[in-house]
């Protein structure tokens, strides 16, 4: 009888701790599935969102197709200059030596000898203040952030050496964007800013370029029209001839050629900072002379495409005249393919065409920079020249498609 009950005993205490651990293991069940469903509706919140976001974006970017595209060109080229700046800066620090950072301090009238502890000391300290001392990779980060316009830095400008500290001294200001220093001599004063000395140029460069441009749509778009109109008679054969052969003249010919002719047969002076306006007209003939034949050849070619396009039979057979065809529907249709390169060539003509004829008048704008710099190993100047000319070019080839569709209502910027 004890026995029965012994073992009866044990049973019970083996349900019991069986429903224990029966309990236990329940818990942990709920726990888990309390906290797989916590998960889980945290994420089905999170896809809410998103989709909410994603609906009001499509939205908005539908009711402004014009910002939308903006931006994503936007977002797209910046990509595509900073990988641009990373490449040319790396190129650009490979072939130049470290000794050019300290080319404007005469080493030999502080009794400082290549190799020597002293020079190693003073050229490290002088690459540190130009952002160029470290691995090729922190080189570019300094660089990089330099050039954002976002942040406040503190640069060192008209270095010296102290041969009393043997460091390095100068004024400390505070700027956003900082292009660096001029290293060489033959582009300017060492030690000067390459934002200051295209602030400088700039207004020489756009002067004679933008009218050098105006000048050529103010003449090559007529001629284009009149020989469009003329097609295959002997307008049309001489105004195309002169545009081909003044377009297979080399630049460098052509600018030459000008340039002796005003001083030979028109007695002009040579330099721009010793003539008069007359002697400035001759430069800006030089750069229209470039860039109008290209001009007069699409102007024609887009004002033919037009005159042959369907519409015109048709507008025929409703009685309208040649005349109100041409100035309401030719020339509007191409209109909108010659005006919306405007921008590009406006571009094109400063930092390309012009450079030609800065150089022989002796122009103070930006030919010098990108010719001395390239010439001399002045990383920073050439860098300074190309990030201004590559974000020049991003922002009027956005104008440019702006441009065409906001004239042009066949132009949709949504899928």
């Amino acid at each position: 009888m004890k026995g029965i009950n012994k073992r009866k005993n044990i049973s019970e205490n083996n349900i019991l701790v069986a429903k224990e651990y029966d309990q236990k293991f329940n818990n942990v069940e709920l726990d888990y599935q309390g906290a797989a469903d916590k998960r889980t509706s945290w994420l089905a919140e999170m896809k809410y969102r998103t989709s909410i976001f994603n609906h009001h974006r499509r939205e908005f970017f539908d009711r402004f197709p014009l910002l939308g595209y903006s931006l994503k060109r936007i977002f797209f080229a910046i990509i595509t200059l900073l990988l641009a700046i990373c490449v040319i800066f790396i190129l650009l620090r490979l072939v130049t030596s470290d000794d050019i950072y300290i080319s404007d301090i005469d080493i030999n009238k502080l009794n400082i000898l290549p190799g020597t502890p002293e020079y190693n000391n003073l050229l490290e300290q002088r690459m540190k203040i130009f952002g160029v001392y470290g691995s090729i990779w922190t080189q570019l980060g300094t660089y990089l952030y330099n050039i954002i316009p976002f942040f406040k830095k503190t640069i060192i400008v008209n270095s010296a050496f102290d041969p009393v500290t043997g460091q390095l001294v100068g004024d400390k200001i505070t700027t956003f964007f900082y292009l660096g220093v001029v290293f060489s001599t033959a582009v300017a004063q060492p030690g000067e800013l390459v934002s200051e000395i295209f602030a400088k140029a700039i207004p020489y460069s756009f002067a004679f370029g933008s009218v050098a441009v105006l000048l050529a749509y103010l003449i090559g778009v007529p001629l284009g029209i009149i020989s469009a109109k003329n097609k295959e008679r002997s307008v049309d054969n001489t105004i195309n001839a002169a545009s081909i052969i003044f377009l297979a003249i080399p630049p460098v010919v052509l600018v030459v050629g000008v340039y002796l002719i005003s001083i030979n047969a028109f007695y002009a002076h040579g330099l721009f900072s010793s003539g008069t306006f007359y002697t400035k007209f001759w430069p800006v003939f030089a750069i229209f002379l470039m860039i109008t034949p290209p001009i007069v050849i699409n102007t024609r070619r887009y004002v033919i495409d037009e005159m042959t396009a369907d519409y015109n039979n048709f507008a025929l057979s409703k009685g309208m005249t040649n005349r109100y065809i041409f100035y309401i529907h030719i020339f509007r249709n191409a209109g909108i393919q010659i005006f919306r390169l405007l921008p590009t060539a406006f571009v094109t003509t400063i930092f390309g065409a012009s450079i030609f004829a800065e150089q022989n008048w002796s122009i103070p704008g930006m030919s010098k920079f990108i010719v001395s710099g390239v010439g001399n190993k002045d990383s920073f100047v050439v860098m300074g020249y190309i990030l201004l000319t590559a974000t020049s070019g991003i922002i009027t080839s956005l104008l440019a498609d702006i441009i065409m569709a906001v004239l042009d209502p066949r132009v949709k910027l949504t899928k």
